[in-house]
């Protein structure tokens, strides 16, 4: 028992110190602006939630310690029966998940869509890193269909934001392994050159000179739901609907640009304090603006730098890893908290629209926070374990 104990303080040193004093520092950092952001609440139970945060934030770092000591090679041989448990999650909750702000994401107080993110990325990168697995159009088949499922179930929830960041991570991976490149790459440019379709019919149902009637058929030909529609006309064209669909995107680039290069002080922000910024994205979605205005240029430069020092402290555990599977666990996981990390930024600041995706750590969200503590717990598995050659029977 002893020398068992011994052995994992001693892999405890092999630990990534970047990796885990980046995730603590945006730990803090989000549970000051939480309670910055809800501090001029009427409901005590939200002005108590930065506490709930904290509690995440603490429960998140213990399990991204154990998990450091559990070598990651057992687990992600049995990544499909997370998958498998995540997926039935993802069924039930059309039929028992609870209803908040016109969606059905949550099941008994989670949202099982985010463990299903780290379920993906682990599963496949189980499914890419075995000895001898198919890399060619089997592969690529295998991996629309683990995860178009999920994708699948996310959308009818609806969750548009939550099933598109899972894009660049999937194909991260599949780029990572080299898997049938001459059908992602073609899969990729057709993705974009619909993706700018949308945009373009969208923009011309805006702009054209036509009938009513053609512009809603055109907008009806997108298969959009309307509040999706209006999003995407917010974003192409900011002075649409200012005091509605767009009202949280102009409140928010206020709040960015009024912050100048040291902040109005923290809880001296005026936008949420009077109201302007609403209370019910504040400590979530829009955090970032409140970050932004009170710490002003040089508070959100800090908090690039420290998610800089997670991918750069991911990638380099990737390049050290002796074994496609960690390296594509490392890849799926980076790629993933950077896309919540760009997506949540750049639409706070008005360069993307508008979509329901929490920044790491800062905004507030328990399984979101378990989640990505789990998924840089195993990064940090890989940091102390990937460095040994499996040994096989």
């Amino acid at each position: 028992m002893i020398e068992a104990l011994k052995r994992h303080i001693a892999s405890l040193r092999r630990m990534n110190p970047l990796l885990t004093a980046c995730v603590a520092g945006l730990t803090v950092i989000g549970v000051a602006f939480v309670y910055s952001s809800c501090s001029v609440r009427e409901d005590p139970a939200i002005r108590m939630l930065y506490m709930r945060h904290a509690e995440s934030g603490v429960i998140g770092l213990l399990l991204l310690l154990v998990l450091s000591c559990v070598n990651y090679r057992p687990l992600l041989r049995w990544s499909w029966v997370f998958y498998m448990f995540c997926l039935v999650l993802l069924v039930l909750v059309p039929f028992m998940g609870d209803a908040k702000m016109g969606a059905r994401r949550w099941l008994f107080g989670m949202q099982p869509s985010e463990p299903a993110k780290l379920a993906i990325i682990m599963l496949l990168a189980w499914l890419y890193g075995r000895r001898g697995a198919a890399r060619g159009s089997k592969a690529f088949l295998l991996t629309l269909l683990a995860a178009g499922l999920p994708v699948g179930l996310i959308l009818m929830q609806p969750d548009l934001g939550t099933a598109l960041v899972l894009v660049p991570t999937v194909v991260a991976m599949m780029f990572a392994a080299n898997v049938a490149p001459r059908l992602l790459w073609p899969s990729v440019t057709a993705g974009v050159l619909a993706a700018g379709l949308l945009l373009g019919v969208i923009y011309a149902a805006e702009k054209a000179d036509m009938p009513q009637e053609k512009r809603d058929a055109l907008i009806a030909a997108t298969h959009l739901r309307p509040h999706q529609v209006k999003r995407l006309q917010v974003f192409l064209f900011p002075d649409k609907d200012l005091h509605g669909s767009g009202y949280n995107r102009r409140q928010s680039e206020i709040a960015v640009g009024s912050g100048g290069v040291w902040g109005k002080g923290y809880l001296k922000g005026e936008q949420y304090m009077l109201g302007y910024l609403p209370p019910s994205v504040s400590s979530n979605d829009f955090i970032f603006a409140v970050l932004a205005e009170e710490a002003g240029f040089a508070g959100s430069v800090t908090v690039l730098l420290l998610f800089t020092g997670i991918l750069w402290a991911g990638l380099w555990v990737a390049f050290r890893c002796q074994d496609d599977t960690g390296r594509l666990l490392c890849v799926g996981v980076i790629t993933l908290t950077f896309s919540h990390m760009f997506i949540n930024i750049a639409m706070t600041i008005g360069l993307m629209p508008i979509t329901g995706l929490p920044l790491p750590f800062i905004s507030y969200g328990r399984t979101f926070m378990l989640t990505m503590m789990v998924a840089l717990g195993l990064v940090q598995s890989v940091s102390i374990h990937g460095r040994e050659s499996e040994t096989r029977f």
